[in-house]
């Protein structure tokens, strides 16, 4: 084995290592973690890992990433925008983000403001968020999925000063939207947009880059130093799943070293990336835009949202050796291939985030696109979406039945109820320190208290079970657990098992209100193309093989899902689509 793929030093050991060691990685309060598991039980067996770093972390910002990648690789394509035709290599990107800093600056914002991107994937959104971080900025990417109101919610919420955007895209007219929220948001100055016609009441992008001088732009870099790494560089909102959104405030230090994670762990030297994903989501911004400038990626950017048949034949064309996708995305991309039979033969590498896995979709990844390496990422966006991520040759085993190997500087528990640490393989809470924790939700302290303690232990929100070597499982998030007559039921258990099915596609599961029972089981059932089943099938099928209050009482079959931009599904709309189609009963109010 390895040396990068040892197992984690045992935590007998650990306990021993000089406080010191623990500051150098950002474990301030490890000597309280470290009595706490003294007074619970022995050490050996607890569920808590502090992850050693192979290498050291990096003390910079993103824009001195940008800087130092134009220095190594000036020439090389940075950014391909297909559908844009546009081709920017390193030194490009840093010299159009320097001038188009220098025109934000001279305008009137001033480091520490806030400011938003909201757009589809097109390669003015990487130049405004290296823009942005160049001048000490803090840039929130926001869902182009959006509409009047969550955007106006966004803008309120942080107190955005400016706003770069499409004028329009497709049938939405992004411009109009904005100086409409403008009205009500006099905060908000500057809209920007990227096209080249003008709008009345905006500027345009081009225009704002030509607005400085060149000492100004000069000044760019010299001002780099004064840009604390500390300070936050993103605003994430979160996924909205469950409803309003928390404003996530990430640190240039957060970005830079989880996005450093992983390119080595992948293997990203001087590839090509098929980026499937939004880019204002975390997934995006770490994985897709940052880690590249670690190791002289280029980012193929397939579509200004995620097409299937499009970006099938990116990987093709391009001959891609990466591809970027959540697990939906994937599901397409098979769909696809089995239709058209189209011949992938340049993937090396393949990333998958964003949501629950099935191992039954690493196997098709497998077998239909013909990539031998794919690869898990798991975390949420308040750890700069890393927690843990899978090894490059590690066995299909860990990788097909975990969400990979803790990431380097870090240290994890798994707590119980009480805030006890269980033993290695129970289940519990996973709870997370370390660099790459949140500097809080803007604005808001309440909530940040609730997830962040004062030793900075960041509380998941999933129940997972850690395991002596490294790895760990997601059993599913706490509060979607479902409690049916006293048994605690995940549906991501069922939701794998369902998967296994040769006729099933995806599956959803949640809970809904039951008289007897306080909840019972509802499934959502997208099959294969062509495929037939019915709901005695999907009864059938589970019986005898998984325990009888598991099998869902409600099932429906679909054809798609209500998802987010970054491809997570919004359960909570399920929930309310039954309920208003009255096949379940709903909930009395208090």
């Amino acid at each position: 084995m390895s040396k990068m793929r040892q197992s984690p030093l045992n935590v007998s050991r650990k306990l021993c290592l000089d406080i010191s060691t623990f500051l150098l990685q950002d474990c301030r309060y490890a000597s309280s973690t470290v009595q706490n598991i003294f007074e619970q039980r022995s050490v050996a067996e607890l569920a808590y890992i502090q992850q050693p770093g192979q290498m050291p972390l990096e003390n910079m910002t993103v824009g001195c990433l940008l800087e130092r990648a134009a220095e190594q690789w000036p020439n090389r394509d940075f950014v391909i925008s297909l559908h844009q035709n546009v081709r920017l290599s390193f030194s490009e990107v840093l010299m159009r983000a320097d001038r188009l800093a220098a025109g934000l600056i001279k305008i009137g914002l001033r480091r520490g403001d806030h400011i938003g991107i909201w757009s589809p994937n097109y390669y003015q959104w990487i130049l405004s968020y290296m823009a942005g971080a160049r001048a000490g900025l803090v840039i929130a990417g926001i869902n182009p999925m959006f509409y009047e109101s969550e955007f106006q919610f966004c803008v309120e919420k942080i107190g955005m000063k400016a706003i770069f955007a499409p004028a329009s895209h497709r049938n939405k007219k992004y411009a109009d939207i904005m100086l409409t929220v403008k009205k009500h948001c006099p905060f908000l100055e500057h809209i920007i947009t990227f096209d080249d016609d003008h709008v009345t009441g905006t500027r345009r992008l081009r225009d704002i880059e030509e607005l400085a001088n060149k000492r100004e732009i000069e000044a760019i870099k010299k001002e780099q130093s004064a840009i604390s790494m500390n300070s936050g560089v993103n605003i994430q909102f979160t996924s909205g799943t469950t409803g309003k959104s928390k404003a996530v405030v990430l640190s240039h230090r957060s970005l830079v070293n989880n996005a450093k994670q992983v390119s080595l762990r992948i293997d990203l030297n001087n590839r090509k990336i098929c980026l499937n994903v939004p880019l204002f989501h975390a997934f995006g911004m770490v994985s897709g835009v940052t880690a590249p400038m670690h190791t002289g990626s280029i980012i193929v950017l397939e579509n200004f949202t995620f097409n299937p048949m499009t970006s099938v034949n990116t990987i093709i064309q391009e001959k891609c050796d990466v591809a970027y996708a959540t697990p939906t995305m994937w599901i397409n991309m098979i769909d696809v291939q089995n239709k058209l039979g189209l011949k992938i033969a340049s993937l090396y590498n393949g990333l998958i985030g964003g949501a629950p896995v099935s191992p039954n979709l690493y196997k098709r990844i497998r077998k239909y696109l013909h990539l031998d390496k794919i690869q898990s990422i798991y975390g949420l966006t308040e750890a700069t979406g890393i927690i843990c991520q899978s090894y490059e040759n590690e066995p299909t085993e860990l990788t097909d039945t975990t969400v990979g190997h803790v990431s380097d500087h870090l240290e994890v528990k798994v707590v119980d109820k009480n805030d006890n640490i269980v033993p290695f393989g129970s289940s519990g809470e996973l709870c997370v320190r370390g660099y790459s924790t949140m500097i809080g939700y803007w604005n808001d302290e309440e909530n940040t208290n609730k997830v962040l303690s004062e030793d900075k232990w960041l509380k998941t929100g999933d129940q997972f079970i850690l395991y002596k070597n490294g790895y760990g499982c997601v059993i599913g998030r706490i509060k979607d657990m479902i409690i049916r007559g006293g048994e605690n039921i995940f549906p991501v258990e069922i939701e794998s098992f369902y998967e296994s099915h040769p006729a099933i596609c995806e599956v959803q599961v949640i809970g809904v209100y039951d008289e007897i029972y306080g909840e019972e089981i509802c499934a959502f059932i997208r099959l294969r193309a062509g495929a037939k089943l019915t709901n005695e099938d999907i009864i059938n099928y589970a019986t005898g093989k998984i325990a009888h209050f598991k099998i869902p009482r409600y099932i429906q079959f679909r054809n798609d899902f209500p998802k987010t931009a970054s491809g997570k599904v919004q359960k909570f709309k399920l929930k309310e689509e039954v309920e208003k189609q009255k096949l379940v009963p709903k909930k009395p109010e208090n």
